[in-house]
């Protein structure tokens, strides 16, 4: 018993390990985008409400981590009848399912400034994993992401049950995530 309390004070004593430095999400230029095509013409959308939790060090990528969380009612293409369609049960149904997250699994290196995230993204309670590649740039203390990666919206159950065959609207989803963040 002593010896397990003596190495339990040592642990506690020992310096914790650097943690990746922990960073800010400049909301004005940073965006998350989604796309694909509605009655055959290409249509984006933006999410207006999310936020962010990141810690990354590109030479600690094993501790690194995010985790976003999405507004879902926030979702808007700028079309009246698509943004409408976006809140009903069938699609988003931000009354049962108010936000949406994505959180990182791992990250691994793809390339110089480049970068793979697995993760998990969660729509409408559906978990599904996912692969972001993105970039980035760190400049002193501003870093700059940029991905893309494209969804099923089946397998979030959106569309499933007025649209399952994507005769109006494409099966396969690009988001689009657009970051610029500050170390804290």
């Amino acid at each position: 018993m002593r010896l397990a309390l003596a190495a339990f004070a040592l642990t506690a004593a020992a310096p914790a390990l650097a943690a990746p430095a922990l960073w800010s999400v400049v909301p004005a230029q940073s965006s998350i985008t989604f796309g694909g095509t509605h009655a055959g013409s290409a249509f984006t959308g933006k999410f207006g409400q999310w936020s962010a939790q990141i810690a990354f060090d590109p030479a600690d990528l094993a501790h690194s981590s995010a985790r976003v969380t999405i507004a879902t009612a926030s979702g808007k293409t700028g079309d009246g009848l698509r943004d409408s369609s976006l809140g009903q049960e069938d699609w988003f149904n931000p009354a049962k399912f108010p936000q949406a997250s994505f959180v990182t699994t791992k990250v691994s290196p793809a390339g110089p400034g480049r970068y793979l995230a697995n993760g998990v993204l969660t729509i409408r309670g559906k978990a599904v994993p996912v692969k972001l590649p993105f970039t980035l740039a760190i400049a002193g203390t501003k870093a700059t992401m940029r991905g893309t990666t494209a969804v099923d919206r089946l397998a979030f159950g959106m569309g499933q049950t007025t649209d399952p065959a994507g005769a109006w609207v494409s099966k396969q989803i690009t988001l689009t995530i657009a970051v610029t963040a500050t170390r804290k």
